[in-house]
């Protein structure tokens, strides 16, 4: 879901709805014992997006660290742009760009450390 929601702040016609397709099949989740598989909701999309965006305290402890491990690092001038179009609201898309800014310094951070930024730094670091 992660790599779906980054497609869609990066894609500037990409929308919810869209973005939980695959060409013109909805995605689903495994299927269960009685062979029904449920389908992606494209609000699922919108709500992580919101969860990310929420995690500004796991940004800038990210940031900080990888500064104190490479003071050359340009991680503090990454763009979160998102276009304006993609939010309703100021707050929305300061969110919509937040995330963004997460999920371009996810890779540095994995890179720089060997470890999995997501789910453990992620969450650790915003209730540091």
């Amino acid at each position: 879901m992660i790599s779906r929601a980054a497609d869609y702040l990066n894609q500037a016609g990409a929308t919810y709805r869209g973005i939980v397709r695959h060409e013109r099949c909805l995605i689903g989740y495994e299927p269960d014992e009685s062979g029904h598989q449920p389908t992606v909701c494209h609000t699922r999309i919108w709500r992580l997006l919101g969860w990310l965006g929420g995690l500004t305290g796991s940004l800038v402890t990210a940031r900080e660290q990888l500064l104190k491990g490479d003071p050359n690092s340009l991680c503090h001038r990454i763009d979160g742009s998102v276009p304006p179009h993609k939010a309703r609201s100021q707050e929305r898309l300061a969110t919509l760009e937040t995330a963004r800014q997460l999920l371009l310094i996810a890779p540095q951070w994995e890179q720089r450390f060997d470890r999995p930024f997501f789910p453990q730094f992620a969450t650790r670091a915003g209730f540091g």
